[in-house]
């Protein structure tokens, strides 16, 4: 891919509110200083329009990410860039989920308009996105040495969830994989370790359920829109399998889970609300002391060292391990997935968009962004040598050279397949329907639907 240039969760909680990335996150930075180049961001990657007047381009990025993303425009490299370029930034909320998100850009190129210039989008849109000719190619905006800025392992998975027919609809701006979170204090006090297997977490319920106050051993977001299919991803992977083909790995992932909830009591059944804000009453029950451990994706290190969160944190308590090893062994574990940068291709301000875009995938800005939040951390290396080895990146690595990192399933129409497993998957587990039955059901819509 780098070289021929032919190379593509979440409503997160408010808990992180406004505030930076605090206390924690800022002990995930080295002293070590983003490299400087000879040239800066904005000479090397954009050509001043000739044209003064300023132009305003909207990024359209999760809404939990605003605030915290905003604070990125008093940071000198901004500010230059916009007083070189006269070009300003304005980051807004995108508050609908991914299908709400799909249908609202197919409106918008069918009427030939848009609702905002830069998108900031997931896996699960990138395959609708850049079939459905939603996007502009990136190839020709990107420099000849590029790609030397990121790991082998991101340039093949950009392959695959980034590209169409050779041509580029985004860059990755995170490199993120949902993580075995656990309360080492709680584990240390009952002088116990931390599950390894499937097996183990099925004891841990009566280990550590205290139903009269609302303590689970465990917890999760079972919810559909874009929640429950990650949990069913990451058994099935677990199990050996793939959920796409709907085998005996799928089934016992599925099963699982069901048995976690009413036989072994060991998940919260309270995963399963609908009326979840997405992530956010998961994460506030960690941080409440209710959960003794959990899967979470590595973004929940923005809640952990928001300040009212200040006099809660400490190391124990937010211990991580590798995931436990289910029937498929010990290498496949947990997934890479990302969000990422493309442009919208009814951009109302296009060509300005294209400098904004070639500006915010620089190594210099891609290193700034990741110093102020943990969801802008990646492989790159240019963020690496901002951030250093610790913190988010320390996790990235553990889990990296125990090689328990697997490839992200793969579907072409990812979100309708995605759709179609949280439906069926949903209806099991709220016993509405038999495991045969919704085994079924999902072979037989997944075979509509190719």
């Amino acid at each position: 891919m780098a070289g021929s240039q032919k190379i593509s969760r979440r409503d997160f909680l408010r808990l992180a509110g406004t505030a930076a990335a605090g206390t924690f996150l800022a002990s995930c930075t080295s002293s070590t200083p983003i490299p400087i180049n000879p040239i800066s961001p904005t000479e090397s990657f954009i050509a001043v329009p000739s044209v003064v007047k300023t132009h305003k381009v909207l990024i359209q990025i999760d809404g939990w990410a605003v605030p915290i993303t905003n604070s990125l425009l008093t940071k000198p490299l901004f500010k230059d860039f916009t007083n070189q370029t006269k070009i300003e930034i304005e980051f807004i909320p995108r508050t609908g989920s991914k299908e709400a998100e799909l249908k609202r850009l197919a409106a918008a190129v069918e009427a030939g308009t848009g609702p905002y210039d830069i998108i900031d989008f997931e896996d699960e849109l990138t395959t609708s996105f850049s079939r459905s000719g939603y996007m502009v190619p990136l190839n020709d905006l990107l420099p000849a040495d590029f790609w030397n800025d990121f790991p082998e392992a991101m340039k093949a998975y950009s392959d695959v969830w980034s590209t169409y027919q050779g041509e580029l609809f985004r860059v990755v701006h995170n490199w993120e994989m949902p993580y075995w979170w656990y309360r080492k204090d709680w584990f240390d006090e009952k002088e116990i370790a931390i599950p390894t297997t499937w097996d183990e977490v099925r004891s841990m319920g009566r280990v550590f359920n205290n139903i009269e106050k609302d303590i689970w051993a465990t917890e999760d977001c079972l919810i559909k829109g874009g929640y429950l299919n990650v949990v069913l991803t990451w058994l099935t992977l677990q199990a050996g399998g793939n959920p796409f083909e709907v085998g005996d790995e799928y089934r016992t992932a599925l099963e699982y889970i069901h048995d976690l909830i009413y036989k072994d009591e060991v998940l919260n059944p309270a995963s399963l609300d609908p009326s979840q804000q997405g992530y956010y009453q998961q994460n506030t029950n960690y941080i409440s002391d209710k959960v003794a451990f959990m899967r979470q994706w590595p973004f929940i290190y923005d809640s952990f060292t928001a300040p009212e969160n200040k006099a809660w944190l400490k190391e124990e308590k937010i211990a991580v391990a590798l995931p436990p090893v289910g029937p498929g062994g010990k290498k496949n574990l947990t997934f890479a997935a990302s969000w990422g940068f493309g442009i919208a291709k009814t951009a109302p301000n296009l060509e300005s968009a294209k400098e904004v875009f070639k500006f915010l995938v620089s190594p210099a800005v891609a290193a700034e962004m990741a110093k102020t939040s943990a969801w802008y951390v990646s492989g790159r290396k240019s963020v690496l040598d901002a951030v250093g080895e610790t913190g988010v990146v320390k996790l990235m690595k553990m889990y990296t050279d125990a090689g328990v990192i697997a490839v992200r399933p793969y579907h072409p129409r990812f979100v309708e397949a995605t759709t179609i497993l949280e439906n069926t998957a949903a209806d099991f587990l709220f016993n509405q329907i038999k495991l045969d039955e919704s085994l079924s059901r999902t072979k037989n819509m997944l075979a509509q639907l190719n």
